[in-house]
């Protein structure tokens, strides 16, 4: 026992204990490295695992951002270079067809676009983000539908400049349908961040990439007949006020106009902005009025109709989508070229704000009436007095500059579009009569 505690502890601790010990080591050392051949190999070990070690990590670090996209590699450019390709018909010039980059092409807007596009020749690639804003099977619905006519749609938020980036990269695009925002007047209230990052920092984050692209690309996007606002002169001119927006969406999209004036005035953008008004038709959103009316008719629910003061009935001036469509078309073929190189201006370009509209304002009883018609189902409706949502009572488009320009001629009345609404409706839902199972 005596002779244990002198071991562990010696009578003058550090001296004896530490000469043993460094014997000791000093052996074990010898042993190991007996030679300098021993010795170098050793070293060139350590130094291979090291080198490994911080190449592993180096890997890791820069794949990684790779590894968590859902885009990148070789065939996922190939896709996009064979999308992007204009079809050009037998007997057309070298130069014919556009590219066009297409944001929010599984919305409702950017889906029929994208397939007038492709039908008539031009390449178009689309993008779109697939939020959950509404059911975002509807949006994967129109994916399998472009897809079925050669249309590629990246699963992607313009918010990423790294993606944008790598989108014009990949591609020369000539022009860049922009459609993607956060819709909707009323949601507003309730996520009012949604519009700031959308419809303000995506707009951004997208003129950003257009104006770094070389060549420019063209810039038609989709503005908003909300910018009227309080506006109360009618029927609603680009030259009226639109400084008085009455819902955070309206002031969203003002706030884009601007920001396009000022990229086409400092990098030379070719821009054309576009204030839709009340678009409606068949792979349309959930959410609008018409849409909501009819599933719930088909339903047997009671639907709200909101009344203005002194009960005056709610007017808008309900657009077709195949007339938006060609506004749109129409707005891209007259677009004009954007004069900047790698962001840097070398002359003015255009800068442009159409109405399009239908110049047909209808009131919402009227609406609820002709899709009784369709549907022949009575409505059980509960009239109420409008809240203070930033909804406004009516719009109505005055369309001359958008006719003189574009050539710009609605030609569905809300009878006829609300027709082939309802029966695009009941071919794509499905119909029961009184089921909760109709969507």
């Amino acid at each position: 026992m005596r002779a244990l505690e002198d071991e562990l502890f010696p009578s003058t601790p550090g001296k004896v204990k530490i000469e043993r010990a460094g014997g000791a080591m000093n052996r074990q050392l010898h042993r190991c490295f007996a030679s300098t051949s021993t010795m170098f190999l050793w070293a060139l070990f350590l130094v291979a695992m090291t080198a490994s070690y911080l190449s592993f990590q180096s890997f890791v670090d820069t794949s990684s951002k790779y590894f968590q996209a859902s885009w990148g590699g070789l065939h996922w450019e190939r896709q996009i270079r064979s999308s992007a390709a204009p079809r050009r018909p037998p007997g057309s010039s070298p130069n014919a067809g556009i590219s066009v980059l297409v944001t929010g092409a599984a919305g409702f807007v950017g889906a029929h676009c994208s397939l007038a596009l492709r039908k008539r020749g031009d390449g178009v690639v689309g993008i779109d983000n697939f939020n959950a804003y509404y059911d975002p099977s509807l949006k994967k619905a129109r994916k399998a539908l472009l897809a079925s006519h050669g249309v590629y749609l990246v699963d992607g938020d313009i918010n990423d400049a790294r993606l944008l980036a790598k989108l014009f990269d990949v591609v020369p695009f000539t022009h860049v349908l922009h459609l993607a925002a956060q819709a909707g007047v009323r949601y507003a209230m309730e996520n009012p961040s949604s519009y700031v990052h959308s419809n303000v920092a995506g707009l951004v984050t997208l003129l950003e990439a257009c104006k770094s692209a070389d060549p420019q690309p063209a810039l038609v996007w989709a503005s908003s007949s909300s910018v009227y606002g309080l506006n109360d002169a009618v029927p609603f001119s680009e030259s009226h006020r639109t400084d008085r927006p009455a819902s955070l969406y309206a002031a969203t999209k003002k706030a884009g106009e601007e920001i396009t004036h000022s990229y086409n005035h400092i990098y030379g953008l070719s821009v054309t902005g576009l204030r839709f008004f009340t678009v409606y038709g068949p792979w349309g959103r959930p959410d609008m009025a018409y849409f909501s009316f009819t599933r719930n008719i088909l339903q047997g629910k009671p639907i709200t109709v909101y009344r203005g003061k002194d009960h005056v009935d709610l007017a808008r001036d309900f657009t077709y989508i195949d007339d938006i469509v060609k506004g749109c078309l129409g707005s891209l073929d007259t677009a004009g070229r954007s004069t900047g190189s790698g962001g840097k201006k070398r002359g003015p370009a255009p800068y442009r704000i159409f109405n399009l509209g239908n110049t047909s304002p209808v009131t919402v009883p009227t609406l609820v009436a002709i899709l009784e018609k369709h549907l022949r189902v009575k409505a059980r409706k509960h009239v109420v007095e409008m809240p203070g949502n930033g909804d406004v009572p009516f719009t109505h488009a005055n369309i001359s500059l958008a006719r003189h320009h574009l050539g710009y001629k609605p030609t569905t009345n809300l009878d006829a579009g609300l027709k082939k609404f309802v029966k695009w409706y009941l071919s794509y839902y499905g119909y029961t009569r009184g089921s909760s199972k109709n969507l």
